[in-house]
């Protein structure tokens, strides 16, 4: 006999601890017809629950090559067990934006669906999945989309392919070693040196000469390494690009290369209105530049600005784009 409209919620909704009654609630009126049974109502709110499915979770750690998403770890998450049958999975299925109000990143705006499908999930190791969740400010949504593109790109590029061994991508770089990156944005004036401090887990580890700003480059990011011997530094090329983040006040790896010529001078832009700033929280001295106009800002000493993804922003005007800018990089 068909259970009450009550005892579908008690017993199919209600045990998730972020459950939304009003979205329950309109699921289970639209579904409580005479022949509906409890296993189709429990499809139609399954997604409630906090965590992915199964499926869900399996897709996540197949796109990122099984390997944890953020770029500075990359362990591998799964491995055999003693168990012949069995193996052992140190990975994690975490949400770019949080399932349930009061979690970290998480969007008010975002359809239920959508927070427990694979768009809003990023593979990690257990050890990233609780870092970023403890600090979402220093994670936001960005830059775990920059991770998520970044580790399913890897992964795709590599497919069928034999990886090659650092020892072997980049032969003649020692430690202490001195090298040029490219692309790097902002595009700084006289192309600045970093010098390797160590390679370890097939991670590369520089740092800006002059400078306490660091940054670690996998070696599957590096496209191709040039030795010029004694002449000068060496150059290394990468896949994407060293991009500044104004942010977080950190240099880190991007997937998108930026276009050749003057059309990536500045890195990649993305639209947004004058009212962004404020909206998104940003602290600091900020001012919008016309873009024809920028090259004598940045003479003055100012900086552009790049959000969490990595990109500068940008409004579109009538006759010239504004770009906003900063005191300080």
């Amino acid at each position: 006999m068909p259970r009450t409209l009550c005892a579908l919620l008690r017993a199919g909704v209600s045990d998730g601890p972020h459950a939304r009654a009003d979205y329950c609630a309109r699921t289970a009126a639209h579904l409580i017809l005479d022949d509906v049974s409890c296993s189709q109502l429990a499809a139609k709110v399954g997604c409630m629950a906090d965590d992915f499915s199964e499926q869900v979770k399996k897709a996540l750690a197949l796109r990122a090559g099984g390997h944890c998403s953020n770029p500075d770890c990359r362990v591998l998450t799964s491995g055999p067990q003693e168990d012949p049958a069995k193996a052992v999975n140190l990975g994690v299925g975490a949400h770019i934006r949080a399932a349930s109000p009061g979690g970290p990143r998480y969007d008010a705006e975002l359809a239920p669906e959508k927070r427990c499908s694979p768009t809003n999930g990023i593979w990690l190791c257990q050890n990233c999945a609780k870092l970023i969740d403890n600090d979402p400010q220093r994670f936001p949504v960005e830059l775990l989309l920059c991770w998520k593109n970044a580790a399913e790109g890897n992964a795709r590029d590599h497919v069928g392919k034999t990886p090659l061994h650092p020892s072997s991508l980049l032969p003649g770089l020692k430690l202490k070693d001195k090298v040029r990156i490219d692309p790097m944005i902002p595009r700084l004036a006289g192309k600045p040196l970093w010098i390797l401090q160590s390679a370890e887990g097939g991670v590369y580890f520089f740092l800006r000469e002059g400078t306490v700003e660091e940054v670690g480059i996998p070696a599957t990011f590096i496209e191709k390494y040039h030795s010029f011997g004694a002449t000068g530094p060496g150059l290394v090329e990468l896949t994407g690009r060293l991009q500044w983040i104004s942010t977080r006040q950190v240099w880190e790896i991007c997937p998108e290369k930026p276009a050749s010529g003057p059309g990536g001078e500045y890195g990649l832009g993305k639209s947004v209105d004058f009212n962004f700033p404020r909206r998104a929280g940003l602290q600091g001295n900020f001012g919008w530049s016309r873009q024809d106009k920028l090259p004598l800002r940045l003479s003055q000493g100012r900086s552009i600005f790049y959000d969490g993804d990595g990109k500068y922003l940008r409004v579109t005007g009538p006759d010239v784009d504004q770009i906003l800018i900063s005191d300080s990089q």
